[in-house]
């Protein structure tokens, strides 16, 4: 069953009475669930209507992780709590940003059209089709402050890279660009963990620039809901608001995503209107984030399907464990990482290979290498006044922010230009066997070697 997002900044009564009887009663499972035990669950809800007979595998982890997290109700845990392996996926949350791309060619079909409502008609599909992959429940690693990421996009003749700019609070800035557009983003969240579910804020700047035309674009997305974190089976549900502006003409389309109500109804459900800048119905939107959207005239007629998800894979151990689709595979491979890739990209590190070959052991074990040699990086580097500077993204003086997102939660972080000819360089001296290469993000040349007890 979900339960609506309270407003960030409100501390209401659900979140004081549940930290109050959290801290009081032994483990809050009580609470949370009226049952004493995880391990006690039979019936659980995946958040479609349909009960389920299923007995928890993971409810002795949970269980654990609970006794970390019952002192943080109410609180944003992003930045205060480890998140242990039985939860997490194959990936890094740069990766999962790129997501973003993964229907990249709607951008190149918004290029060819000469209509500027339609063209605001497939930016919107653009940014509900990054939902499609938000059913998968499994979290990805948290970046390493300088950990890197890169994808070749040859289906639209570009390339998008990611870096990982600041560690507190977790800022990633990603660029993509092709011949005919651009893709600009600063990602932050902030989270609000309520007992056995986590509401999800994104937090940051969007830009979409289409170069022929002169449109740009930003982004103002839903919020989220993971439910089940303790007990049941874990499912996501977005819901709320979002807004794409066009900000040079001043029209916006304006969707309202349904939230799933106790019996199931609702769920994926996406409806809105591209308005004019006078705020005049020009087109309506309807779909489902898990499946595709089509946009027709305000009378209904002429309809049109601007986005439809891709067939799922069928078959493989990352499929069926982890509900990866073609893209996210994608993501991992060698042969779609530019040659010379950097000792510091995502696919590289030894946590997420581990995982990705099923040894959660190694994979919980270099997790906790990596995060102990951040925490020593850092602590050099204040000890020495340093600062971290990032290789393909300066911070903005002056962020170009639109009325709605003066408060977009993080600083803004462009890109600075240096790539294309660094990139250059390092194709000259190419990498042959791109998965054998250690990860190395670090700052400091002994933070390599570091031993972690």
């Amino acid at each position: 069953m979900s339960t609506p997002a309270p407003a960030e900044k409100e501390q209401g009564w659900l979140s004081r009475l549940a930290s109050s009887v959290a801290s009081s009663v032994g483990e809050g499972l009580n609470y949370l669930t009226g049952i004493e035990d995880p391990d006690e669950l039979k019936t659980v809800d995946d958040g479609s209507g349909n009960v389920t007979k299923k007995d928890d595998a993971d409810a002795g982890g949970r269980k654990a992780m609970w006794s970390q997290l019952k002192d943080l109700v109410g609180a944003d845990i992003m930045s205060k709590f480890s998140i242990p392996i039985f939860l997490m996926e194959p990936i890094s949350v740069l990766q999962k940003s790129a997501e973003n791309m993964q229907y990249c060619e709607l951008l190149d079909r918004a290029c060819e059209e000469e209509e500027e409502f339609m063209r605001l008609a497939y930016v919107a599909a653009l940014a509900v089709s990054v939902y499609s992959s938000n059913e998968r429940t499994k979290k990805p690693f948290n970046p390493i402050l300088g950990e890197t990421w890169e994808m070749a996009l040859p289906e639209v003749d570009g390339i998008y890279v990611a870096e990982q700019v600041c560690h507190h609070p977790p800022i990633g800035a990603s660029h993509c660009e092709t011949p005919r557009w651009t893709f600009d983003l600063t990602s932050a969240v902030r989270t609000k963990f309520m007992g056995n579910w986590v509401d999800v804020w994104p937090k940051g700047r969007t830009r979409i620039h289409l170069k022929e035309c002169g449109d740009v674009y930003n982004l103002l997305p839903p919020a989220s809901r993971v439910n089940n974190l303790v007990v049941g089976r874990l499912w996501i549900d977005t819901f709320g608001e979002m807004r794409v502006n066009n900000l040079k003409t001043g029209a916006s389309a304006v969707l309202t995503f349904k939230e799933c109500n106790m019996f199931g109804a609702g769920r994926w459900e996406v409806s809105g209107d591209v308005l004019g800048a006078d705020g005049e119905c020009k087109l309506k939107l309807k779909g489902k984030w898990n499946e595709s959207m089509t946009a027709t005239q305000p009378d209904g007629s002429s309809g049109r399907i601007l986005w439809a998800k891709n067939p799922d894979p069928k078959e493989g151990a990352l499929v069926e464990k982890y509900g990866f689709d073609n893209w996210t595979l994608r993501m991992n491979a060698a042969k779609d990482a530019p040659k010379g890739l950097l000792k510091s990209d995502s696919r590289l590190r030894p946590d997420r290979m581990a995982l990705e070959k099923g040894d959660d052991t190694t994979a919980q074990k270099m997790k906790h290498v990596l995060e102990e040699k951040q925490r020593a990086e850092r602590r050099k580097r204040e000890a020495n006044g340093g600062e971290w500077k990032p290789r393909w993204f300066k911070l903005a003086a002056e962020a170009d922010l639109h009325e709605l997102e003066l408060d977009v939660g993080t600083a803004v972080w462009e890109w600075n230009g240096a790539y294309n000819e660094e990139l250059a360089k390092r194709t000259e001296k190419g990498i042959d066997n791109v998965l054998e290469t250690e990860f190395d993000p670090w700052e400091f040349e002994d933070t390599k070697d570091m031993v972690i007890p």
